[in-house]
């Protein structure tokens, strides 16, 4: 607008105003290419699980972070969905990042304990620093791809394709893990050193890869059951919904080729928790719809499928069941030792990242001593013994909220329903995996799992603008 002054007319700079007016804004645009570049590279080097690429991945994560922040300023618009609008999370997130810069800082002499007492003492809590420091590093690239995704999603726009692209992401590896295995069982071309006859794709560890793998079926299933609602809302006179028949074979085909990779991989709990995140997406649905009936139908069809993937790929699987069942003795120990180092410091922890230093104060028979123990095997005790009960606790509380969250918003039926239940989904399973995994500790698998889950957590916010696009 013009605004004469002193006889002269002064023009008031009118870019902070073009977002309104056109609807879109390019940062997000542009934060929407590099998410899904930085989620379609992580899982190919070994999933990531390694120092150097845990700090190329925060470098990556802050380089795209400022020029996101930089182009919004100069924008002169708002953020599509800011902290004010998620306080509870927020808070959780940045509690825990406090507490691992706290471990880090010399706050006195901290003994590092041992079965039968104390032996050494460090300046601070942290019994390794730069594991720590790696750790919060590792954080707060979660953190920034959280931010940048909710900006992304709340999109109506965006957010099908952002979602699309995780699923595209999913099938992309899991078809590189069949040709890994049908071409010499091999890791980007490298003889494998472990999981032999399982499809691991570029991932080492054949559980993290299923968790990754059902992420993307989840986020497919819950694509195919949006369709079904749609047309079940659909009066009858109406006939079908423009491309439901195509859609529905399409995330069809896609959520059934994911689970028989799944199997392949002869990852029990992969499969079960996919399954288990699977079930919570049917039944969101089937209550939505009003058709609780037709899990009599739906049941003895699961069933089936189920027994033809088993015959398919999952001879390995099966004999592992067999063989081992669950490997309880041994995990049971674990859990049992690992309580035992939670106890040693419960409300301190022994530091970020250093379950692997910390765990063989606490390592004894009947335990096996010929293996390195590097993980607990379970990402809640992990998060207890490396930052205590309570900074351990507040990750945990933060899914819990989201999912809490979510929950209230399908009831209440604002948001994106599809979105919705693909976060719900993904909660679900990662849930129960981690009880048994570390899924979670696999950057590759956190980086998805933040952005299923931010993807439907944005869709439960008020817009800052009238307009939802952009």
């Amino acid at each position: 607008m013009n605004r004469p002054a002193s006889g002269f007319a002064i023009s008031l700079p009118r870019r902070a105003h073009i977002a309104d007016q056109t609807g879109g804004r390019p940062q997000n645009g542009f934060a929407l290419w590099a998410l899904l570049v930085l989620l379609a590279l992580a899982p190919l080097p070994f999933a990531s699980a390694r120092p150097f690429l845990w700090a190329l991945w925060a470098v990556y994560a802050g380089a795209a972070s400022i020029v996101f922040f930089a182009w919004q300023l100069r924008s002169g618009t708002e953020l599509r969905v800011g902290p004010s609008q998620l306080k509870v999370p927020t808070v959780l997130v940045a509690l825990t990042l406090l507490a691992l810069v706290a471990q880090l800082l010399p706050l006195g002499s901290f003994p590092i304990l041992s079965a039968e007492g104390a032996a050494l003492t460090a300046p601070q809590i942290s019994i390794a620093p730069g594991q720590t420091v790696l750790m919060l590093a590792r954080q707060l690239t979660y953190a920034l791809t959280a931010v940048l995704v909710l900006q992304v999603a709340v999109s109506d726009k965006r957010r099908p394709l952002f979602l699309h692209g995780l699923i595209a992401i999913t099938l992309v590896y899991a078809a590189y893990g069949l040709v890994a295995l049908r071409t010499g069982d091999t890791i980007l071309g490298l003889p494998k050193w472990a999981y032999f006859g399982s499809i691991t794709g570029s991932f080492v560890n054949r559980n993290s890869f299923a968790t990754f793998l059902g992420f993307g079926a989840i986020t497919a299933l819950a694509h195919g059951c949006a369709a079904m609602k749609r047309q079940a809302e659909r009066h009858r006179d109406d006939g079908l919904v423009t491309g439901i028949v195509s859609n529905v074979i399409l995330y069809g085909a896609a959520y059934v080729f994911l689970l028989l990779v799944i199997v392949g991989t002869q990852s029990r709990m992969g499969l079960f928790a996919t399954l288990a995140g699977s079930t919570v997406v049917i039944l969101v649905t089937l209550v939505s719809i009003r058709r609780i009936g037709l899990l009599l139908l739906l049941a003895p069809l699961t069933l089936a499928v189920f027994a033809a993937l088993l015959w398919l790929l999952g001879g390995g699987l099966l004999e592992r069941i067999e063989a081992q069942r669950f490997d309880l003795n041994n995990r049971q120990l674990l859990y049992e030792q690992v309580q035992n180092l939670i106890a040693l410091r419960p409300w301190t922890g022994f530091g970020g990242g250093t379950f692997e230093l910390a765990f063989p104060i606490v390592h004894a028979l009947p335990l096996s001593p010929d293996l390195v123990w590097s993980m607990a095997h379970n990402t809640y005790l992990t998060l207890w013994a490396e930052l205590g009960l309570i900074a351990g606790s507040l990750l945990m509380l933060t899914v819990a909220y989201i999912a809490a969250r979510l929950v209230w918003s399908l009831v209440k039926g604002t948001g994106s329903w599809t979105a919705q239940i693909a976060a719900l989904g993904a909660i679900a399973q990662i849930a129960i995996h981690s009880t048994v995994d570390f899924s979670l500790e696999i950057p590759a698998n956190t980086l998805m799992f933040v952005a299923i889950v931010c993807t439907g957590l944005a869709t439960t916010t008020r817009l800052r603008t009238k307009n939802g696009r952009g």
